[in-house]
């Protein structure tokens, strides 16, 4: 077989990788020779797959073998091409059985991804989520994007501030300084009104992201409540 169709069941890998659900989110996540190298071994399965495909459709309908042969003379043509359909198939069938939500989270638990799993459980909880950044700044809000279905590169998160505050530097407690939820309902109540929530967006590069966590209003009252009383006793 020559390079050309060498490289058919390559394509119908690389395709079958990409578009399954249970690969495609850790395929993602992978290098460019990582990439090469598992699309050439896909496509080795399949190529096998529709050659054993192969037989059988010419044990079942023998003028299909030559009319291919008349058409096209190149040996093994049929079991490549029939590789990439394969490639192609596959996914359009499994699928059905395998949510990408699902798949998108065990990749992202296997990488080790764990800012994009807590903003994708924001995300499905409808809770906020706290982000402290490099720079000691915070952000509070409702999560929108959390990254955990990128399709390449370093991802970047996103939310709706409610408000937004700092870290402390002598004990990383945060002090919030900003309030934004008034101000957004205001300017989504006014009419006629040209904006929607989602202006009000922030996107944060993952690798600016010191800490996430989700947060609840009520148990960070209550502990700044604490934390005073503990200081009126010293």
């Amino acid at each position: 077989m020559g390079l050309g169709l060498f490289l058919l069941p390559t394509i119908g890998g690389y395709w079958l990788l990409t578009h399954l659900n249970y690969t495609r989110y850790r395929t993602f996540r992978e290098s460019g020779y990582h990439l090469l190298f598992n699309s050439a071994f896909a496509g080795v399965i399949l190529f096998g797959a529709a050659q054993v495909t192969s037989l059988f459709l010419d044990h079942c309908f023998p003028q299909l073998d030559v009319w291919w042969a008349h058409y096209f003379s190149t040996p093994h043509s049929d079991t490549a091409v029939l590789s990439v359909v394969l490639g192609i198939a596959v996914p359009l069938a499994a699928n059905c059985l395998y949510d990408s939500d699902q798949a998108a989270r065990r990749a992202a638990k296997e990488n080790n991804d764990f800012v994009e799993l807590l903003m994708a459980e924001s995300l499905s909880r409808g809770e906020f989520v706290e982000l402290s950044l490099r720079s000691r700044k915070s952000y509070i809000g409702f999560a929108l994007e959390s990254g955990i279905k990128r399709q390449q590169g370093e991802p970047d998160v996103s939310l709706i501030p409610v408000a937004s505050g700092y870290r402390r530097e002598d004990d990383q407690e945060l002090e919030i300084t900003t309030l934004y939820a008034a101000v957004i309902e205001q300017s989504l109540e006014e009419e006629p009104s040209h904006i929607s929530d989602e202006d009000f967006r922030v996107v944060i590069p993952i690798s600016e992201i010191v800490s996430a966590r989700l947060f609840f209003p009520e148990a960070y009252e209550l502990f700044r409540e604490q934390a005073d009383e503990s200081l009126e006793d010293v």
